[in-house]
């Protein structure tokens, strides 16, 4: 029952990100929100809710946008796998942490939509890992990072039950 909860979840803050975002843009960059998520989900209930939060998450992301689909499914599907290894061993803190790993979170998804692009020669993309969007995003998603995590703390259901 977490598990749907937090794809749920998830899927509340792609539709917010995907609708709503683009009035607080800078230079056509928005904030993924949805990653962010992705990131406390994957560190606090490990990879099987990371893996699926992941794919869920970015399954709709791909129907609400005009990218190809399973574009942004394969990209999240990945992150959520590698930071559900966080589970346990990493601790999140209030400011630091939660900045390291989206940032670092941000660049390993600027990193996957360019091979992606290139491997699949994805017709009408010019994305670049070097580009000041990707820099604008990153930087972007690290000063919204402890906000999020500190209001996603306040919802018990996200967090793993007691055994």
């Amino acid at each position: 029952m977490n598990s749907v909860l937090s794809i749920i979840f998830m899927m509340i803050f792609v539709l917010l990100q995907t609708t709503l975002m683009h009035h607080i843009a800078i230079e056509g960059v928005i904030p993924d929100l949805s990653l962010i998520v992705l990131i406390f989900l994957a560190n606090r209930n490990g990879r099987v809710t990371g893996e699926t939060a992941g794919f869920a998450g970015g399954l709709v992301e791909d129907f609400l946008s005009l990218s190809p689909m399973g574009f942004h499914a394969l990209m999240k599907t990945v992150i959520g796998f590698l930071y559900g290894y966080t589970f346990g061993v990493v601790f999140i803190g209030s400011l630091l942490m939660p900045m390291l790993m989206v940032g670092i979170a941000s660049l390993i998804k600027a990193f996957l939509a360019s091979v992606i692009i290139a491997l699949f020669q994805v017709p009408g993309s010019i994305h670049s890992f070097f580009s000041w969007q990707t820099m604008i995003e990153v930087g972007y998603n690290m000063i919204l990072s402890p906000f999020m995590f500190a209001f996603l703390g306040i919802f018990k259901f996200l967090l793993p039950r007691a055994r």
